[in-house]
C-alpha cells in the first residue's frame, strides 16, 4: 500500500516555485508603496498650496508662518475669511514627519539670499530618494538647489522644502 502524502522533491519544488515568485512581487511591491508616498505627499502640497491662494485671495495677506491648522482649516480674524481652504490639515507626512506652512525669507529661492519672501511647504523626515523622486515629479529634474523643491543633499532624512509663492523669479 502507497503512503499519501507529498515527497521531498515535491516539498522543495513547491518552495522553489514561491520563492521565485516572491522575488519577482517583493520588489515591484515596495516599489508601489514609495510611488504611492510620492503622490501622496504631491497630492498634499497641491491641497495646501491651493488653501493658501484661496486665503491669500480671499484676505489679501498670506497665512502665518508655521501654521498647520490656523488660517487654512479654521479661522484666524482675518477680515475677508471665507475658509476653511482645507478640509484638514495632514497630521504626518507620508514619511511620518510633519507639514509646515513657512512665510518667510528663510529659504533662499532667486540665489540671493536674503532677497526673497517665499511661501512654502515645509515636510521633515523625508528620506533622499524620496526627495529626489518628488523634485524629479514637480521640477522635471533632479536639483536641490534650483526649481520649486529643495532639500539639503547629503542628509538623510531631509526636510524637504516646496515652493508656493514668492515674489521673484525662481532660478
Amino acid at each position: 500500500m502507497k503512503a499519501k502524502g507529498f515527497t521531498l522533491i515535491e516539498l522543495i519544488v513547491v518552495i522553489a516555485i514561491i520563492a521565485i515568485l516572491a522575488a519577482i512581487i517583493a520588489p515591484n511591491a515596495f516599489k508601489a508603496i514609495e510611488k504611492a508616498k510620492i503622490a501622496g505627499t504631491i497630492g498634499d502640497y497641491r491641497a495646501m498650496k491651493t488653501g493658501a491662494m484661496a486665503y491669500y485671495a480671499d484676505t489679501g495677506t498670506w497665512p502665518t508662518d508655521g501654521v498647520t491648522t490656523s488660517g487654512l482649516v479654521l479661522t484666524d480674524g482675518k477680515a475677508g475669511w471665507d475658509g476653511p481652504y482645507l478640509e484638514k490639515w495632514p497630521p504626518l507626512s507620508k514619511w511620518g514627519g510633519t507639514y509646515i506652512f513657512q512665510n518667510d525669507a528663510a529659504q533662499d529661492w532667486d540665489g540671493v539670499t536674503g532677497s526673497d519672501t517665499a511661501r512654502y511647504v515645509e515636510v521633515s523626515s523625508v528620506p533622499q530618494t524620496g526627495a529626489t523622486r518628488v523634485d524629479r515629479e514637480l521640477d522635471g529634474t533632479i536639483d536641490n538647489s534650483a526649481g520649486s523643491v529643495r532639500y539639503t543633499g547629503a542628509n538623510n532624512p531631509t526636510t524637504l522644502r516646496i515652493l508656493i509663492s514668492t515674489e521673484v523669479a525662481v532660478n
